[in-house]
């Protein structure tokens, strides 16, 4: 991956970056909200299993209550293990800049995805199943919009770019008093391949049968790649957040086109 060659040690989009002082937390704050995220679909299988029925709607509503903890958690680890601003722990930021390499990039993700998708068609008769389940009325589907296209892509990235990818560089860089040129592309290049990874697993449980699973890694484990790569060369989330939620509102757009 190529990086801006200042030599900033303060700057993210920089190969010379190094964890700053003011970065108490690490690996083990990001793996608590991740394992968190990754339990919060076991809600409504508990719930099922009480034999209490969870709407659209509800699951809506689960959903905002993970986001509404998973915000309130990063504000804490910012606030007593960093610098107690979300902009500088974990590159928060958004610029008018960003709308358009968002834009352009969710532009190449549906590319790579279409690609993907003729490719799957030809080598087998199977079709996957959609993981957008739309709500039973307008309002409903409104609230889903808001969730999925404002919501979730800014919390999503807060914790999988924001925290996981920059936790794993800075755990690669600790390693070493003064790491080496090779080290440094390393924390880079696993931070990116790995947040994308762990962003993929976390979609999995969408899934309700191997052809949608392989179908939501195909598709899911670009994105992360692009917005994590993003996230890394502008050292801000505002360009992953657009492209994140320019994508979401597009699977929205085409589950409601079907729909009718």
């Amino acid at each position: 991956m190529t990086l801006r060659t200042a030599t900033d040690p303060g700057d993210y989009r920089s190969i010379a970056w190094r964890p700053p002082q003011t970065m108490r937390w690490g690996l083990p704050a990001a793996v608590v909200v991740l394992v968190f995220f990754a339990l919060e679909p076991l809600v409504g299988v508990g719930l099922a299993a009480l034999g209490v029925h969870v709407s659209t709607a509800g699951g809506i509503a689960i959903g905002l209550g993970a986001y509404a903890v998973a915000v309130g958690y990063a504000v804490l680890v910012s606030r007593r293990a960093g610098s107690g601003s979300l902009r500088r722990d974990f590159g928060l930021a958004i610029r008018p800049i960003d709308l358009g390499i968002g834009l352009l990039a969710a532009i190449g993700i549906e590319i790579v995805r279409v690609l993907i998708g003729a490719v799957l068609t030809s080598v087998t008769p199977l079709r996957p199943t959609t993981n957008v389940h739309l709500a039973g009325s307008t309002a409903g589907n409104v609230v889903l919009g808001i969730v999925a296209v404002l919501v979730g892509p800014a919390v999503e990235e807060l914790i999988t770019r924001g925290m996981l990818m920059r936790a794993i560089r800075a755990a690669i860089l600790r390693r070493a008093v003064e790491p080496t040129e090779v080290r440094r592309h390393l924390a880079v290049d696993a931070s990116v391949l790995l947040s994308a990874a762990v962003f993929t697993v976390l979609h999995l449980h969408e899934a309700p049968d191997l052809v949608t699973a392989v179908a939501l890694v195909l598709s899911i484990f670009p994105i992360g790649l692009v917005v994590a790569w993003l996230a890394t060369r502008t050292g801000r989330l505002g360009p992953g957040i657009v492209t994140h939620a320019l994508v979401n509102a597009l699977a929205l757009a085409a589950a409601v086109s079907l729909a009718h």
